[in-house]
């Protein structure tokens, strides 16, 4: 379900997704390469195929229990990232396109923006790493069919 919607948003907005590598090696460990998912969804057999896309995985149990004793004060409704997607941009411009795109849907809820973008952003705190992260809820037939529209 919320890998439908972020394929959706991505299409919409140049979005690109990270993709595995298939070389090894020291001088290959750094670097990351994606792909536009407008080209990756219509490959099949390419490099571009979207077999190769690392999708975000879905938190694991213990991973869970870990954040609501450490950072959460056991308060279950502080845990909403539970299911982790990335879209990548080339510019600022098609970012702000995803987002109006992820505004206008009418099954998506925002739950929070944690902006990193700011001018007023100590980049310093990161090592200079910047992005905007959503915490968002779908709110769609399906979700509610499977009991996860809450949540």
């Amino acid at each position: 379900l919320t890998r439908r919607k972020v394929q959706e948003w991505a299409m919409a907005s140049r979005g690109m997704f990270p993709v595995q590598s298939e070389q090894r090696g020291e001088a290959h460990d750094h670097l990351q390469e994606f792909v536009l998912w407008e080209e990756a969804a219509t490959s099949s057999l390419s490099e571009q195929s979207p077999q190769r896309i690392k999708w975000g995985q879905v938190k694991s149990p213990d991973r869970a229990i870990e954040k609501l004793l450490r950072s959460y004060h056991q308060d279950v409704s502080r845990l909403v990232d539970m299911c982790r997607q990335q879209i990548v941009f080339a510019t600022l411009d098609d970012m702000l396109e995803c987002l109006r795109t992820i505004g206008a849907d009418g099954e998506v809820v925002v739950v929070r923006v944690k902006n990193k973008m700011l001018p007023d952003y100590n980049s310093a705190e990161s090592a200079g790493y910047r992005d905007l992260s959503l915490n968002l809820r779908v709110e769609s037939e399906e979700s509610r069919a499977l009991g996860l529209a809450g949540h």
